[in-house]
């Protein structure tokens, strides 16, 4: 089990090269992972049609920095991404524009995927899924490099490694997969399992500019100044949490990855190398709302739990002054709660399984996240 995970301060985006290469060598050298003539995927966080400058997304200079390292070591690069919603050449071509990474690798010999193909893969070790649709680059790789964001989630507290491998799975089988595990805990353990199907060989964050608040795509812009890289995702995300100050049973990708040994049980023992990771700690970095959960405070006997969850769970909210009734929304929402018969989204909330996709794909940012009062009121006073 390697927990190496290389850390290394980086200001701007303009000194990106020099610092993905410095982490590189802690490593032990691109070279080390890459061989001439591999093929090899990298998957950035191209979560929606951001600019890049949104801090939703992984940045173009970012991505050009591991391509270049990729092709120096004589890497056959191709890009690959689906995003949420549909996974189509269309979806896909706007999705690089916008997004800067058709402009990024120009003057590269990296290749844009538009393959919308994909297979259904067997994975009988897997402990919550057994068998996982994965786009077809990614079948196709000798090597895989993810490029996760360092951002909180509406749903899952934090998006980081793992988690940016559900973009490996084709379109509307994401909302089929949310539908299907609705429960954090479930959805969480889905996650670790793609990733151990997926083995990404190399996971490297884009953590110079980061988001933090209701995450991932409608939280506020926090510079982070600093570039991780690590073959193990769960050490690094890992790590990650710890720099944002999450305490690693706060975010059930990092539990599940430590209940089932695949990491170190405390960022204290990884192996840091460069910068000192409990220096790096940002102890303001604001959580996503849905974070605050009263349940985690107090022990409840099962028969109440429900009910309770269902009470106090934070959960979706139009925010109808800023919608333009594009209907995103209620595309995107994996149980249908969401009319939009009278031409602005209404959310069904006996259906509504607080996934948070409309949140989080909203190009608006018109859906906030509502606590109830008696959730914040008592967690306040149970602090």
């Amino acid at each position: 089990m390697d927990n190496r995970v290389a850390i290394v301060k980086c200001e701007r985006y303009s000194e990106v090269k020099k610092a993905v290469d410095g982490a590189l060598s802690m490593l032990g050298g691109i070279e080390k992972f890459i061989k001439p003539n591999d093929k090899v995927v990298i998957k950035p966080n191209l979560v929606s049609k951001k600019n890049p400058d949104e801090a939703v997304t992984t940045h173009p200079d970012f991505l050009r920095a591991v391509v270049e390292a990729a092709e120096e070591a004589g890497g056959i690069v191709t890009i690959a991404e689906s995003s949420g919603g549909p996974y189509s050449r269309a979806v896909l071509k706007n999705l690089y524009e916008v997004c800067g990474i058709a402009k990024a690798v120009e003057g590269t010999n990296a290749k844009l995927n538009f393959d919308v193909g994909f297979t259904e893969v067997t994975y009988p070790e897997g402990r919550t899924v057994k068998s996982i649709p994965l786009i077809n680059p990614i079948l196709e790789a000798d090597v895989i490099i993810s490029l996760p964001k360092l951002k909180t989630h509406a749903m899952t507290s934090y998006t980081g490694a793992v988690k940016n491998l559900f973009g490996t799975i084709p379109g509307t089988y994401k909302a089929e997969l949310h539908f299907r595990l609705n429960e954090r805990k479930a959805f969480c353990s889905m996650l670790v399992d793609l990733c151990e199907c997926v083995k990404p060989t190399l996971s490297i964050m884009d953590g110079v500019w980061g988001m933090e608040g209701n995450g991932p795509t409608a939280g506020q812009n926090r510079h982070i100044g600093l570039v991780l890289a690590s073959a193990n995702a769960h050490a690094l995300d890992l790590a990650a949490c710890r720099i944002i100050d999450y305490a690693p049973h706060e975010v059930d990708t990092v539990r599940e990855a430590i209940e089932r040994g695949l990491t170190v049980d405390s960022a204290d023992r990884l192996d840091i190398l460069g910068e000192d990771l409990n220096s790096l700690v940002i102890k303001d970095f604001v959580k996503p709302e849905s974070h605050f959960n009263l349940l985690r405070l107090i022990s409840l006997p099962a028969t109440l739990n429900a009910r309770l969850t269902n009470a106090l769970a934070s959960r979706p909210k139009i925010k109808y002054d800023e919608c333009v009734g594009c209907g995103e929304c209620s595309r995107c929402c994996p149980p249908k709660a969401i009319d939009m018969s009278s031409g602005k989204p209404k959310i069904d909330e006996g259906k509504c399984i607080k996934c948070f996709c409309c949140q989080e794909l909203c190009p608006r940012k018109a859906v906030k996240i509502h606590r109830p009062m008696l959730n914040r009121f008592m967690l306040k006073f149970l602090k």
